[in-house]
């Protein structure tokens, strides 16, 4: 179960994020180019979500040979946050979907 506080960091992250995108970019012009850039983002966090999987199968090797597996853990923490914060890359780019829509 998430703890409420890290949900309402991650919800602010998400504004932050979205705020940032739409000082460099203007809202998207149509439906097709939201679209576009959700799929992007969604490609971008599952590819980091396989390499963590991939490193942990790794780990998984490394461990059933009496090794520590230091090295693997060190790479799923880094592709874990990675997709975290590709993650919250797709949660503000469908908050800015919404706003080019109006419908928030």
């Amino acid at each position: 179960m998430l703890r409420k506080e890290l949900l309402y960091g991650v919800i602010f992250l998400v504004g932050d994020e979205m705020n940032a995108a739409n000082r460099k970019f203007p809202l998207f012009a149509s439906n097709h180019e939201g679209y576009a850039v959700i799929k992007e983002e969604i490609e971008e966090a599952v590819e980091e979500c396989n390499l963590t999987v991939d490193n942990l199968e790794i780990l998984w090797s490394v461990i059933r040979e009496n090794g520590a597996g230091l090295e693997s853990v060190s790479y799923i923490k880094q592709h874990a946050i990675k997709a975290a914060a590709e993650f919250i890359q797709v949660a503000a780019m469908c908050e800015k979907y919404l706003l080019s829509t109006g419908k928030r």
